[in-house]
């Protein structure tokens, strides 16, 4: 059990960017859909097949949670969000197959500094690969739009990239964003996936930051 904690807290502090967050979304799913208005015209990759239950009006009405069709011990299944700027597309395509696992879903989106070529070119070197062919599990935003992570604009964007993510599927236990210019995984995904099997799957991570001392204070 400690090795598991041990290799756990190694994974979760193994991103460079130190303000990495995961997110859970479970039973706010539908209410997300609606305060984004996600649609499945943004793809250029990829197309929903379920869209999502959009629930009535009733007061005090309670939305149940999608519940996991995975047995107990069964790796868990990640969303993936990889996003960047200008200049970033052969970056995100690195990340991507760093990360990629074909039980995982990725979504990923060029902000609105790059330009509608590059947003065309990643999106076609994408359809090109036949690994990502053969899965069906990454998706390209075609519509860009602003994304600054000092301000609001940065948390719309992870929520409307979470809304497109469970409509495309519902089928996925965490979310994850990762900056193309920031991040990088220590593990591979199979480390990865198999610390995270012995997790609760309600488990969520909204509340953690990196709180590791510099070596002023040690």
């Amino acid at each position: 059990m400690m090795k598991f904690t041990n290799i756990l807290h190694s994974f979760i502090l193994g991103f460079t960017n130190s303000t990495f967050h995961v997110v859970k979304f479970l039973g706010l799913a539908t209410l997300l859909l609606l305060v984004v208005g996600a649609s499945s015209s943004y793809f250029q990759n990829g197309t929903s097949s379920t869209p999502a239950a959009v629930p009535n009006n009733k007061e005090h009405e309670v939305i149940p949670t999608v519940p996991s069709t995975r047995p107990p011990g069964d790796p868990p299944v990640l969303a993936y969000w990889i996003y960047g700027s200008s200049g970033d597309s052969q970056r995100m395509v690195r990340l991507l197959k760093a990360t990629y696992h074909p039980r995982n879903q990725y979504l990923l989106l060029l902000d609105a500094s790059s330009s509608a070529s590059e947003r065309t070119d990643l999106a076609l070197s994408i359809q090109a690969d036949p690994l990502f062919n053969a899965f069906e599990n990454v998706n390209v935003v075609g519509r860009s739009y602003g994304l600054n992570q000092m301000g609001g604009s940065g948390l719309a964007a992870m929520l409307h990239a979470s809304a497109l993510l469970l409509k495309i599927t519902a089928n996925w236990d965490w979310f994850i964003p990762l900056s193309a210019a920031y991040d990088y995984p220590l593990y591979t995904q199979d480390d990865i996936l198999h610390g995270f099997t012995f997790l609760p799957r309600d488990l969520n991570f909204v509340h953690f930051s990196n709180n590791t001392p510099s070596p002023d204070d040690q």
